[in-house]
């Protein structure tokens, strides 16, 4: 029952304890100065009641001896009575006076006075009857018996009421002493219990209050948008100790709630960001077909012809033209291929020759190519078209004009974890503006016709899209120099899920 009652201690409990311990302070302090001011009380009232003892005591003997004297001068029936009145009443006093043996003077001399009563008793009962009897000379002889014994009665109770006063006095100044003490003390424990209550009163409205203040400014916290906040960790063992798991468990969920909002949300910004990644591949890839269709008369249909026109030419014996006309009929073949699916490095780089051996037959020694391949890198995958509108362009834009005899080299190596396409030429070379323009100004054109009516902008932007690669200096490098050549290099991540298989 005690540990459970320890264990849990609701807020009324702690209020009851509270107020009992105040109140029990409190009538502990009140017990205690009752209790003082009884025992000096009881000390005052035991001098008083002495004095006046022997004060009755004194004025007893006296109303005695003027009864005696009233009687055995009148004879009458009222002073007779009067007598036995004083009598009797003398005789309680007298016995209720011990008689035992004391050592105490007062003591001593109070019993003495018992005994001088009993005596004084004696002599006046005799001298009443002596003189009921009418025997004068005896009555007069206990008479004055009687009023020598009555004078050393008086005579004790005075020096018993002096001694009685001597040390009433000193009891008095020891009792005013002690209660100057004990008033002190009384107001020492008024203060104390005060302050005991201060602080008591501090310390449970402070411990009440402390976790309250602690939940409230968390919560304004979290009221402002605030959630890194610390659980609250204040063991109270009340009502406020539930409110406080609870709230750190709301706490928790919250926290927890909104991790799976913000997951969600970058999850959906992900999605969303590739869907418009594939939204604007697809755009460049129908731009590309639609550029390609555009520079192509009916494809399919010349694509046939070509090939009718090579074979009539083998059969009469022109092999060059047969061959010359297949390179062709295999560029357009290769460029009906859909844009959007990737191709093996080997069959861009057979479309590249294809291409070039169209050249070097229109214009002969004129133009050169020159291939330098590390074949293990053949089977990687890229985009479709992407290598020839480059060649296309060292051909049209840096040697088509030039004066002396045009070379164009493609490289392929891999350095690090890439795959470097190294397209050079030794033509006129480009500006560095124009340069600028190729690679970051969406809106430049080509100003001539390119073949496939695809030129570098769109190349550029399906590597990007296809590696997912927002820089564009991490996909493509063009150096030039004016009257010495250009070489543009792409950058090709190299991985497993690069390779065809």
């Amino acid at each position: 029952m005690i540990k459970r009652f320890l264990k849990f201690t609701g807020i009324r409990k702690k209020l009851i304890i509270y107020y009992l311990i105040i109140t029990i302070l409190f009538g502990l302090v009140s017990g205690f100065s009752y209790y003082n001011a009884k025992l000096v009380l009881i000390k005052l009232e035991s001098i008083i009641t002495d004095y006046v003892y022997l004060n009755d005591l004194n004025n007893d003997v006296n109303s005695l001896m003027l009864s005696v004297e009233r009687y055995l001068t009148t004879r009458s029936s009222d002073a007779l009575l009067n007598y036995y009145t004083c009598y009797n009443k003398l005789q309680e006093k007298s016995m209720s006076i011990s008689r035992e043996a004391v050592y105490d003077i007062d003591k001593i001399m109070l019993k003495d006075i018992g005994f001088m009563i009993d005596e004084l008793l004696d002599k006046t009962d005799k001298a009443v009857n002596a003189k009921r009897g009418r025997i004068s000379n005896e009555y007069i002889s206990y008479y004055r018996r009687s009023n020598e014994i009555s004078e050393y009665i008086k005579f004790y109770i005075n020096e018993l009421l002096n001694s009685k006063l001597q040390k009433g006095s000193e009891k008095y100044v020891s009792t005013t002493r002690n209660m100057n003490y004990i008033s002190y003390f009384n107001l020492f424990l008024i203060i104390l219990s005060t302050l005991i209550s201060i602080f008591l009163a501090l310390f449970f409205t402070y411990k009440l209050t402390k976790p309250i203040i602690e939940l409230s400014n968390s919560a304004e916290r979290i009221s402002k948008g605030d959630y890194n906040i610390e659980p609250v960790k204040i063991k109270t063992n009340d009502e406020i100790d539930i409110l406080i798991k609870a709230f750190n468990k709301m706490v928790v969920n919250i926290k927890r709630h909104i991790e799976e909002i913000k997951g969600q949300a970058e999850i959906e910004k992900k999605l969303k960001e590739q869907e418009m990644q594939n939204l604007k591949m697809k755009s460049l890839l129908k731009d590309a077909e639609l550029k390609s269709l555009q520079s192509q008369i009916n494809p399919h249909f010349l694509f046939n012809t070509l090939n009718a026109a090579s074979q009539l030419s083998m059969m009469e014996g022109a092999d060059r033209a047969s061959e010359f006309i297949q390179s062709v009929a295999e560029l357009f073949r290769y460029n009906l291929r859909k844009l959007e699916k990737p191709v093996s490095l080997r069959d861009e780089i057979n479309y590249v020759k294809n291409y070039m051996y169209i050249l070097k037959t229109r214009f002969g020694d004129k133009i050169s190519f020159y291939t330098n391949i590390d074949e293990t890198l053949l089977d990687i995958k890229i985009p479709c078209i992407i290598i020839q509108p480059i060649v296309e362009n060292s051909y049209i834009h840096g040697l088509e004009d030039l004066e002396r005899n045009g070379e164009i080299h493609l490289n392929v190596k891999r350095k690090d974890n890439k795959v470097l396409i190294e397209i050079i030429d030794n033509g006129i070379g480009i500006k560095k503006e124009d340069i600028d323009k190729i690679l970051y100004d969406k809106s430049s054109k080509s100003s001539k016709k390119h073949v496939t009516g695809i030129g570098m902008h769109n190349v550029i932007n399906r590597l990007k899209l296809f590696f997912n690669i927002s820089d564009v200096e991490e996909i493509i490098e063009i150096e030039s120099k004016i009257g010495i050549g250009t070489k543009v290099t792409l950058k090709i991540p190299y991985c497993e899920d690069v390779i065809l298989v």
